[in-house]
């Protein structure tokens, strides 16, 4: 494996970081190994990654890893739980919501948006990588994830009732 080039290093998305990682173990364009997965390899972005061992029935998949970020709250230790015991309201269950996609199509996917983790509406970036040891299927998925919490409270946004204080036709005409 080859160290982190500067341009990776400065890189500031985790999941172009990750996909940088993912594409230099390609061979020849074949998908990289479930075993050349190495902790090491990806430094201080593993605590945002997860590795999941492929079922042929997918809520069967396995977490073979999950980085500390990403850890499921309801889950003591990490017991190579499966992908139908994430918790909705986690950055985990978003990560991984998608991983028939990547499935049926071979190739990494990104996603992003908003979501909910421990309870707080979050805004979310993540990827997932397929892996195949041997030629055709995949076995095996990387994945990276990252968040930050949406500030919201009602100093932030007050609800406020909103009254018309001149008839519609009046406003209107002022408009014009």
């Amino acid at each position: 494996m080859e160290p982190m080039t500067d341009l990776q290093i400065r890189e500031q998305r985790l999941v172009l970081r990750v996909l940088a990682r993912w594409r230099s173990l390609c061979r020849g364009g074949a998908l990289p190994r479930r075993a050349q997965i190495d902790p090491q390899f990806f430094g201080q972005d593993w605590a945002n990654c997860l590795l999941i061992d492929v079922d042929p029935k997918l809520e069967c998949s396995r977490f073979a890893a999950v980085g500390e970020n990403l850890r499921d709250p309801s889950w003591p230790t990490l017991d190579r739980q499966s992908l139908s015991e994430c918790q909705e309201s986690t950055l985990l269950y978003v990560a991984t919501s998608y991983a028939a996609r990547v499935l049926a199509k071979g190739v990494p996917i990104s996603t992003g948006g908003v979501g909910i983790h421990e309870g707080q509406p979050i805004v979310y970036r993540s990827i997932l990588l397929p892996l195949a040891e041997s030629e055709g299927r995949i076995d095996g998925l990387l994945g990276a994830a990252n968040f930050r919490e949406i500030p919201v409270s009602e100093e932030i946004h007050p609800l406020q009732e909103h009254r018309l204080d001149k008839p519609l036709a009046v406003a209107a005409a002022t408009l014009r």
